[in-house]
C-alpha cells in the first residue's frame, strides 16, 4: 500500500508535467486559446452557506460559459487515513481536482508525511499546473497557495468587518483586517457581488473603480422544483428567516418585530433556518425571554431539498439585516414566489427592487406593520409574490459565470466578447 501510494503520486507529478508541456505546445505552436484557472474550493469542505453556494454555482456554470477555460480546483490534495474523502464537487471534463488518500496501514509516520505533502508537494503540483491566474471566491487565497499565484482575482462579498466590526466573529475579523487590504492591493481584479459592496470596497478600502467588477449572483435552479408536501412538523402558517444567526442579521429586531406583529393580530409562527453563529448572547436572551417564544421555531441548518420545501410554503421571508453583501436567501425566496420583507440597507433595495417591502431595521414596529399589511391583504400578497418571481428570473448564474470568465480573460490580456460585469 505504501509503495502504491508513492507510485500513484509519482504518476500524478509526471502526468502534470507532460500536461503542462502539451498545453504549451497547443498554445504556442497551434495557437489555441486555452485559459487555465486555479480556484480555492476550501468553502466546499465546510457546511455550505452563502459563500460556498456562490462558488459552487459559478464553478458549475463556468465550463459552459466559456469552453476555453480549464479549471484546477484546490483544497487539501492529501488526506490522512482517518480523514473523510472530498464532498461532491462541481466537476466537468475541463475541471480537475487531485486527491491522494494516505492508505490505512501506511508504513511511514502519517503526521510528518502529511505535513511534507501539504507544505512541499501541494505547492509543487500547483506550480506544475501552470495556472494563468488564480480565483479566490472567498475574499483571499489560502497562504499555502500564494507562492504559485501569478495573477489574482478575488471576490468580496461584503465589508462588514469595516462597517460593523462588532458583528463579525473575532477570528474572521482578525483575518480580514490582516489580509484583505494586502490581497486587494495585489489583485488584478476584484469581483463585488453587488453595487453596494462595490461602493464599500472603493470608499472604505481605497480600491480604484476600474479594478472592481460588479457581478450579481443567481438563483439555484434546484430550488424551483415545486414541492407540494408541507414540511413535516411545521405550522400551517409561518414567516421565514434563512441565514446563519449572527449579529448583523438584526435578530433582536426580528424577534421584536414578530412580537409586535403577534400583538397586532398575526396568527402564524416564525421559523428560523440556520445555525447559531457568533456573538449571539443578546439575541439568544431576547429569544428566550420573548413573550411569543412558543410561536418561534428554530430548525438549524437544512439540506437544500428540505430548504426548498420550507421556502415554498412560507407566507413571507423576513430579512431585517443591518448589512447584506448580496442577500442570496432573499433572491431564492423570490424565485419561489414568496413575498419578501427586507431592510432598507446595503444591497437589499438593489436586489429586491419594487418586488418586496422595505422597512427600517432600527424600528421593529415597521417590520410588524409590514407583516400585518401582507397578512391582511391577499391581493397584495399575490401581487408581490408574482413580482418577486419575475424579478428573480433576472438573476442567473449562467450570466454571472459569463461575466466572471470575462474578468479572467481581461486580467491575462486576452481578447473576448464576454462581459466583465453583470447587474440586474
Amino acid at each position: 500500500m505504501t509503495l502504491g501510494f508513492w507510485a500513484h503520486l509519482a504518476r500524478d507529478v509526471v502526468g502534470t508535467f507532460f500536461s503542462r508541456w502539451r498545453r504549451f505546445y497547443r498554445r504556442v505552436v497551434k495557437g489555441e486559446a486555452e485559459l487555465v484557472v486555479g480556484v480555492d474550493i476550501f468553502p466546499f469542505f465546510e457546511r455550505m452557506t452563502g459563500v460556498g453556494w456562490y462558488a459552487w454555482n459559478v464553478l458549475s456554470q463556468l465550463p459552459k460559459a466559456d469552453p476555453h477555460l480549464r479549471l484546477n480546483l484546490y483544497a487539501h490534495a492529501f488526506a490522512a487515513p482517518d480523514e473523510p474523502s472530498p464532498p461532491p464537487l462541481p466537476l466537468s471534463p475541463r475541471t480537475r481536482f487531485r486527491f491522494h488518500h494516505i492508505p490505512a496501514g501506511f508504513l511511514l509516520p502519517v503526521k510528518p508525511t502529511l505535513r511534507f505533502l501539504r507544505t512541499v508537494m501541494e505547492p509543487l503540483l500547483m506550480f506544475l499546473d501552470g495556472n494563468d491566474l488564480y480565483f479566490a471566491p472567498n475574499f483571499f487565497p489560502p497562504r499555502r497557495h500564494q507562492a504559485a499565484i501569478r495573477q489574482l482575482v478575488v471576490t468580496v462579498h461584503d465589508v462588514a468587518f469595516l462597517r460593523l466590526p462588532h458583528t463579525v466573529q473575532q477570528e474572521t475579523l482578525d483575518n480580514l483586517r490582516a489580509r484583505l487590504p494586502e490581497t486587494l492591493a495585489k489583485a488584478s481584479a476584484i469581483i463585488a457581488v453587488s453595487q453596494a459592496t462595490a461602493q464599500d470596497v472603493r470608499e472604505l478600502l481605497g480600491v480604484s473603480p476600474h479594478r472592481v467588477h460588479v457581478i450579481h449572483e443567481g438563483v439555484d435552479p434546484t430550488l424551483l422544483v415545486t414541492s407540494d408536501a408541507m414540511p413535516h412538523g411545521l405550522p400551517e402558517r409561518y414567516l421565514l428567516f434563512v441565514s446563519t444567526l449572527e449579529p448583523r442579521k438584526n435578530l433582536v429586531g426580528l424577534f421584536r418585530g414578530f412580537q409586535y406583529a403577534v400583538a397586532g393580530g398575526y396568527s402564524g409562527h416564525l421559523v428560523l433556518v440556520g445555525r447559531w453563529g457568533w456573538r449571539t448572547e443578546e439575541a439568544q436572551q431576547e429569544l428566550a425571554t420573548s413573550p411569543v417564544r412558543d410561536r418561534i421555531r428554530h430548525l438549524d441548518y437544512l439540506p437544500r431539498e428540505t430548504l426548498r420545501a420550507v421556502l415554498q410554503h412560507a407566507e413571507a421571508l423576513l430579512m431585517p439585516s443591518w448589512l447584506e453583501g448580496f442577500g442570496l436567501p432573499v433572491v431564492e425566496a423570490m424565485a419561489c414566489g414568496v413575498p419578501v420583507i427586507v431592510a432598507r440597507t446595503s444591497s437589499l433595495p438593489e436586489v429586491v427592487g419594487d418586488a418586496g417591502i422595505l422597512v427600517d431595521p432600527a424600528e421593529p414596529k415597521t417590520l410588524a406593520a409590514a407583516i400585518l399589511k401582507l397578512a391582511s391583504d391577499p391581493t397584495l400578497k399575490a401581487q408581490l409574490g408574482a413580482k418577486a418571481r419575475q424579478r428573480a428570473k433576472l438573476f442567473q448564474w449562467e450570466e454571472a459565470a459569463r461575466a466572471t470568465a470575462g474578468v479572467f480573460h481581461r486580467v491575462v490580456g486576452k481578447e473576448t466578447e464576454l462581459p466583465d460585469a453583470y447587474c440586474v
